[in-house]
């Protein structure tokens, strides 16, 4: 496939919160870096890859791609090697199957330096697939890199969705929290040791969870603190055990009943004053009618929400960083093709909108017109600037980079 030069220039301005649009004028700003991508198609036998993470496990320093096989059904857990030349990236496996035997299955991955000897490890997830049995329960392991030795973290009751490594004791080890499907329950684990693992939290009094977590210091006490489905859980420090209070963002973000579909949310943090506090972005992953937002918290179980585009329809892909490299975060956003289509949506962009004003101001920037489903942004080749890895939806088969050619 021939590569593709995007290149791009804004044209439109959206809300800068929830109040008051404001307008902005449509001819470039000589001041702006102007912003582009190049796409080229890294991977032509994709199937079912709804859990993938961008990252660098080979040490060569370019980002490679970590996979399972076939989520829907059960797979492999494999990566493909990065690199710069065009032309497909090369398949390994890093396991056929669990060592309990069965198939890897799960709808997010994540991958971290989980015995600090300065390589990224792997997690993988046993579970026959969520369009097999999402109420079986999963085994989840993680893999030694080099040499892929699996450990065992622990058992969740059903599928998994959501994955989110951090060191929530302060200990210098790598902890998990662990969002599922069909139970709706969080549960974090502790890490004693490269073998021995502790569920400290089991959460399956909100029925409503689902879909979309993400990690991060939200009260600036210095403490890794848990977003999912818009409840905020506070870390409650080194006794992981101890009760993590809760509060809810909006209640939009929960408060959904019907099918699966329901409380299906993307979620981001990132520090957006520098002031030691994340602030938390949202989209809704499966269904029509929601916004894409920002949310500041003001004080205890109070929320400043900020309009950043006011209906994204499955929007599965949120990613927050500066692309254009002026010094602000940018949002990535994406509409899901195949969900689109099923919930009678006709359009399907991949949106970059460009943060001015203190993040008052978001400029949208369509980047692609064919979606992306569960999109990652990682700087996959070390030249400064962030690339989008690019699934273009659930049952693609082809996967995609899309190289960044911001130009200062």
């Amino acid at each position: 496939m021939k590569s593709q030069i995007l290149l791009f220039i804004t044209i439109v301005a959206l809300t800068a919160c929830q109040q008051t649009p404001k307008e902005k004028e449509t001819t470039p700003d000589p001041t702006k870096n102007e912003l582009g991508f190049e796409q080229r198609k890294i991977v032509d036998s994709t199937e079912h890859w709804w859990a993938h993470c961008p990252v660098e496990i080979t040490g060569d320093g370019i980002v490679d791609l970590v996979f399972i096989h076939k989520n829907s059904s059960g797979g492999y857990l494999a990566y493909y090697e990065g690199q710069q030349d065009t032309g497909l990236w090369k398949l390994n496996i890093i396991a056929e199957a669990p060592p309990t035997g069965g198939l890897f299955a799960a709808g997010d991955l994540e991958c971290a330096d989980m015995d600090g000897d300065g390589d990224i490890d792997v997690l993988g997830v046993k579970h026959p697939g969520e369009w097999i049995d999402a109420s079986a329960p999963a085994e989840i392991f993680w893999y030694e890199n080099p040499g892929w030795e699996p450990h065992t973290i622990g058992t969740v009751p059903d599928a998994v969705k959501d994955v989110s490594f951090g060191d929530f004791d302060q200990d210098g080890k790598m902890d998990l929290a662990v969002l599922t499907f069909d139970e709706n329950t969080l549960s974090i684990f502790q890490q004693k040791s490269a073998d021995e693992w502790e569920r400290v939290q089991f959460l399956e009094n909100y029925g409503n969870l689902h879909e979309g977590m993400a990690i991060g210091d939200v009260n600036g006490d210095d403490l890794v603190d848990i977003v999912a489905n818009g409840w905020f859980f506070q870390n409650p420090g080194k006794k992981l055990s101890d009760r993590w209070a809760v509060e809810g963002l909006s209640a939009k973000w929960h408060n959904q009943e019907g099918d699966w579909s329901r409380n299906a949310t993307k979620a981001f943090m990132r520090d957006l004053n520098n002031d030691g506090r994340m602030e938390v972005f949202m989209s809704h992953s499966e269904r029509a009618g929601y916004p894409l937002v920002w949310y500041h918290r003001t004080g205890v179980d109070m929320w400043e929400e900020h309009v950043i585009a006011d209906s994204i329809a499955a929007c599965h892909t949120l990613q927050v960083y500066d692309f254009d490299l002026d010094g602000d975060y940018d949002v990535l956003a994406g509409v899901n093709y195949a969900r689109a289509v099923n919930i009678n949506q006709d359009k399907f962009p991949v949106t970059i909108y460009l943060s001015s004003d203190n993040y008052q101001t978001w400029t949208p920037m369509v980047i692609e017109t064919n979606g992306i489903y569960n999109g990652q942004a990682a700087d996959y080749d070390g030249d400064g600037d962030v690339d989008v890895f690019r699934y273009p939806n659930h049952e693609a088969k082809s996967y995609y980079l899309l190289e960044n050619k911001v130009i200062q």
